[in-house]
């Protein structure tokens, strides 16, 4: 139906949840506080309060030791520099997943000192990355020292850290390269159906329904569609008018059936409305 206006405003839509509401993997970060509260994470963190408020408080970063913050030793040895608000931004989460992330990011912003007015400081840098380093250095300790025993090593707690650092660079959630194949389909599917441009002409002005009534449930499906889809063209007022109308009784029945999805069959649907046009004009 692409380009037909005319079909387009003959088909009234049920109701679905669009692409641009379905919640993507970046939204559940930004979103984190949205996040399930995690007992475990008081466990691990709870004692390492006082470093993490120290590295969200004192952007200077000689005064720290870098055995204990291999993130700190990554920025020196990296040169990074900070960005405006002085933090620095870090790549790396290994592999937590973005649930974890966004887990992680609630429990810092709820239990560190200042952390819930200052999020641009932290979401994504330094003391946030320290907080991933110390989460993975408690889940995975067994499996670090079995690696340093077997090259006999000296195990300690800075050793447990700096194998936490290199594990947070080197590894990728096991989802990290999946695709939501019916999401993208959604999304190639619904811009096609809702973009408003010289290409899709007037087809593209909200024309779905426009003749036949409600969509299920009186649905707005225009709302918020992405400002992508939507490009400038001329206009023409009549592109918005209604061509065609129901007898008030048609339509009332017809808007009846569709919300309440009440399973009429298109015998019964067709004998009530016979009945209903004894009374009132033909189309």
């Amino acid at each position: 139906l692409w380009q037909d206006q005319a079909k387009r405003r003959e088909i009234r839509l049920g109701e679905w949840i669009h692409s641009w509401d379905t919640p993507r993997e970046e939204d559940l970060i930004q979103n984190f506080m949205s996040a399930e509260v995690s007992k475990e994470l008081d466990d691990i963190l709870l004692p390492h309060i006082a470093s993490l408020q120290k590295l969200l408080d004192s952007p200077d970063l000689n005064q720290y030791g870098a055995e204990a913050y291999p993130v700190i030793d990554y920025i020196l040895r990296s040169k990074k520099k900070p960005d405006g608000v002085g933090a620095y931004s870090i790549p790396f989460c290994g592999d937590i997943s973005s649930h974890e992330y966004a887990k992680i990011a609630r429990w810092f912003s709820e239990n560190v000192p200042g952390a819930s007015g200052q999020v641009e400081k932290w979401l994504g840098g330094m003391p946030l990355v320290h907080a991933f380093t110390l989460v993975v250095a408690h889940r995975k300790a067994s499996d670090f020292e079995k690696c340093i025993e077997a090259r006999n090593e000296e195990w300690n707690d800075s050793m447990l850290l700096k194998m936490a650092w290199a594990d947070l660079m080197i590894s990728y959630p096991t989802n990290s390269f999946v695709a939501d194949v019916d999401l993208e389909c959604l999304t190639a599917l619904e811009a096609r159906m809702f973009e408003d441009s010289e290409e899709a002409g007037p087809a593209g002005n909200q024309q779905w329904g426009l003749d036949v009534g409600q969509h299920h449930r009186r649905w707005n499906v225009y709302v918020g569609i992405p400002d992508e889809w939507v490009s400038a063209r001329d206009y023409s007022e009549s592109e918005l008018e209604v061509r065609k109308t129901l007898p008030a009784p048609f339509d009332r029945y017809l808007t009846y059936v569709i919300d309440s999805a009440a399973p009429y069959s298109v015998i019964t649907l067709m004998l009530h409305l016979w009945s209903l046009q004894t009374s009132y004009p033909k189309l």
